[in-house]
Formats: C-alpha cells, structure tokens, sequence
C-alpha cells in the first residue's frame, strides 16, 4: 500500500517495493496537485510493478540511464564521429536535468527539457538531441522500465540556423548546370571533380565516399557498395554510421562511365608516375593522396562562382540536394530513407519536413481531384 504525504501545495505518493536483490527500498513522486491524483499515479505503478516493470531501473536519473543505455547499445557499433554526438547530448543532459528521475518523467517534463534546450539551440540540433532522447526512452519501455513514452508529439523549437536552409540545397536545374560545369573539369590527377559528381548522384556521406574502394562498384549492375567509411584523422577504414548505413545505391549510365574512365586513367596515370594507392581508394589525388573536405569544398564553390550560383553550398549539402531532387521527383520516402543510410523514415521526415509538407498538400489537391468524379 502506498504511502501518501502532503508536501506544501502538493501531495507526494511513496511506494515500498522489494529489489531484484531482495532487499527492499522506496520510490517517490511528488507534484501531484490532489491526494487522489497522488494515489491514483501510486496504483497504477504498484500494478506496472506487479507486472514486471523494473522500479529499480525507474528510479534512476535520466542521465545515468542514458549513459549505460549509449555504452551498451551505440559504442563501438557506431562510428566515433557519431558516438561523440551521444556523449554530447549526455552531457546536455547532466547540465540542464542532473537530477531529474525516469519514474518522474511525462510528457510535460520532458517538454520543459526540450524547450530549456532549445533557447541555445538551432532547431536542427534540437532535433537530434530529441532523436537521442527518444530512442533511449523507446527502448526503456521494451525493456519494462517505464510504460509510457514521453517523448510522443514533443514540439520542437530552436533558434534559427546560422546558416539559411535555402543555402544548405541546389534545386534540379542548378544541378543539372553544375554536373555539367564539373564534367568539363574531370582530369585523372585530381579526385575532387569526381567526387562531386558522385556525391551529387548518390547521396553519399563525405566519409562514406573516402571510404569507397574500386572493389565497391559494380560496373555491370551499376551499384556502389557502401559498407565502410574513412577517418580522415586517423588515416584508416571505420565503420558506417549505423547498421542502415550499410547499404547499394544505385548508379546512373553517365555516372558508371565517368567512374570507368577513372578507373582506367587513374590506374595508368599512377603507374606512369610510379604512385601507389594501398588500399586502393576511388578518390585519391596523383599528388596528394586522399581528397581532403576542404579541397573538395573549394573546387566545389569554384564551380558554383564559375555558374553565378550564390549560395553556401558545401559538399555534405550535395547529399541534401540528392534527397530533395529525389522527393520532389515522387520517389516514395521510404526508398529516400534507405538510399541515404537512415535507420527509419523518422529521420528523412524531420530533416526534409519542409518537402514532405509541400508533397503533402499536391497530394491532398491530387484526392480532391480524384473524389470529386466518383
């Protein structure tokens, strides 16, 4: 039976239970505004305890949860660039709620967090602090430590970015001249023209295509395998983002013979000049080796000064464009998500939600047209 207390303006339920240990201890909540709020909250977690749920785990703070949560299930299956965004949003988590409890958590709380966050944040980086939070929190309930999740229908808010959405994307026209510049500037002794081109028909992260090797392409099925990355820091194969990451992406005609012609030049290029490329990379430079992001990116905004293209595209933005051409094209968002190495449409949805509402509302124009024959 619980023990109900008032405290103040509010009343606090206390629930005595026993541990996987045997030993027994004591779990509390307060902030309910009347004694039969307070007890009503108290059955119904004697009876998730009765049930199985583990009040033990409950009882823990939301940091320290998190914390076991990314070592056991994120470290060493993702990449270190990646795991370093889990150990920041732990750290956000001590600063802003050190002490908050899982058996204290709602919809309301959790609101609270995620808007305390925001004030110093954009709101692309709220989100995935949210997207952090909330697959913690997802399996939390799996794993029978809470019933309910509270991150369901979070709002999401966040400063304005310090870059203007318009400038992260190419629409297809701008794309298509831009292919087109690049191509008059393909040259076997430098990678980063090629690299452009592919990033641009592929979707590929910037470390995905350092990572690509000759041995990834299907020339005859016209497929990249992408299966690994590249540490640029530490100068060796890692591994993708996620499980998702590893994927084919499909290869236009143009693209496949640009990579060909590549393959071959490069190959006589390098055994002219006595180069050899070890692990037998796709884009390594005659003099330098390895594409860096920085000389990728400039010989990028060389072409976009050369096209009159006044816009701060980077590399990583080609991956962008990709997607959005690819949506706007109708392809379904379900194939946008795999192709991009998402782990779920979740991702795809929030990070393109400005195209998916824009879809949305063609549709719902398209259904008004078909219903009013019938």
């Amino acid at each position: 039976m619980a023990r109900l207390v008032k405290r103040g303006n509010s009343w606090q339920y206390e629930i005595s239970y026993r541990k996987e240990d045997g030993k027994f201890t004591k779990l509390r909540k307060s902030g309910f505004k009347t004694k039969s709020e307070a007890k009503a909250a108290a059955v119904d977690l004697e009876y998730e305890i009765s049930k199985g749920l583990s009040a033990e785990k409950k009882n823990m703070f939301l940091a320290d949860y998190f914390e076991d949560w990314m070592i056991l299930y994120k470290k060493d299956s993702i990449s270190p660039v990646t795991y370093k965004k889990y150990e920041d949003t732990l750290k956000n988590l001590r600063k802003l709620a050190p002490f908050l409890k899982l058996s204290e958590m709602d919809r309301d709380i959790y609101q609270k967090l995620l808007n305390k966050y925001a004030k110093n944040h954009a709101k692309e980086t709220v989100i995935k602090f949210n997207n952090h939070v909330r697959a913690c929190l997802k399996d939390s309930i799996d794993d029978g430590v809470i019933n309910r999740d509270p991150t369901r229908k979070a709002v999401i808010k966040g400063n304005k970015p310090s870059k203007p959405r318009e400038d992260k994307y190419l629409d297809y026209s701008e794309l298509k001249i831009l292919l087109e510049e690049t191509e008059k500037h393909l040259n076997p002794e430098y990678a980063s023209p090629y690299l452009v081109i592919t990033a641009a028909k592929t979707g590929l992260r910037f470390s995905e295509l350092l990572g690509l090797t000759w041995d990834d392409i299907d020339f005859d099925k016209r497929l990249v395998d992408v299966n690994k990355t590249w540490n640029y820091k530490i100068k060796e194969f890692g591994p993708t983002k996620n499980e998702s990451s590893i994927r084919k992406v499909v290869l236009d005609e143009r693209t496949t013979e640009i990579l060909a012609e590549l393959k071959n030049n490069q190959s006589e290029i390098f055994k002219k000049f006595g180069i050899t490329n070890p692990d037998n990379l796709v884009f390594y430079n005659l003099k330098n080796g390895i594409v860096s992001n920085n000389a990728a990116n400039k010989f990028l905004k060389k072409m976009l000064n050369r096209l009159n293209i006044d816009t701060n595209l980077t590399l990583h933005g080609l991956r962008h464009t990709y997607a959005s051409v690819l949506l706007y094209k109708q392809i379904n968002i379900l194939t946008v998500s795999k192709l991009l190495g998402h782990r779920d449409t979740t991702t795809t949805q929030e990070t393109y939600a400005h195209i998916v509402k824009e879809l949305e509302d063609q549709d719902l124009e398209k259904i008004s047209d078909i219903l009013k024959y019938l």
